[in-house]
């Protein structure tokens, strides 16, 4: 138990370094939503406890680095935890890639709604440069990587025996 709380915990901050390496090389149209992405393989790999720890590891990761109140991405992540654990009830079949893709693009839409409301509570929004110019290419992004992670943090967890 302690082994996988401390590969979620090293694979949380590197996830988070590699959000931050994308947003400063490629601007923020190619920005993946790596953490997201641990969320939800933890939530269909192992259940609702680790991924409610990993949601809790990323949100406080991102919550460091933002000009939101703090705790808002650790709400976001426990969120995005919660719907992880409703959609693998209701729509996921183990071993699907489409099925993974789909959990995923839910969660990530969910989570997306949610940081636009918190944005709104102190921002103006321009509804069209917001969705073509951040929220469009970053789902486009997200969806493309989602497979490829979630095989990458498989070998992982079959490499650490968790």
């Amino acid at each position: 138990m302690i082994k996988r709380l401390v590969v979620i915990s090293l694979l949380a901050y590197i996830f988070f370094m590699l959000e931050v390496m994308f947003n400063d090389v490629f601007g923020p149209w190619f920005k993946p939503e790596l953490l997201l992405l641990l969320v939800v393989f933890w939530g269909l790999y192992s259940g609702i406890r680790y991924s409610i720890f990993a949601a809790f590891i990323c949100g406080l990761l991102r919550d460091a680095y933002s000009i939101l109140p703090f705790g808002t991405y650790v709400f976001v992540y426990v969120a995005a935890a919660y719907v992880t654990t409703l959609v693998r009830q209701n729509l996921y079949q183990p071993g699907s890639s489409f099925s993974r893709a789909v959990v995923a693009f839910f969660v990530l839409i969910g989570s997306l709604l949610i940081e636009v409301l918190f944005y709104l509570m102190h921002h103006e929004l321009r509804w069209m440069e917001f969705l073509s110019g951040i929220v469009l290419p970053q789902v486009v992004i997200t969806m493309v990587m989602v497979t490829f992670v979630f095989y990458r943090l498989r070998d992982v967890a079959v490499f650490f025996k968790i």
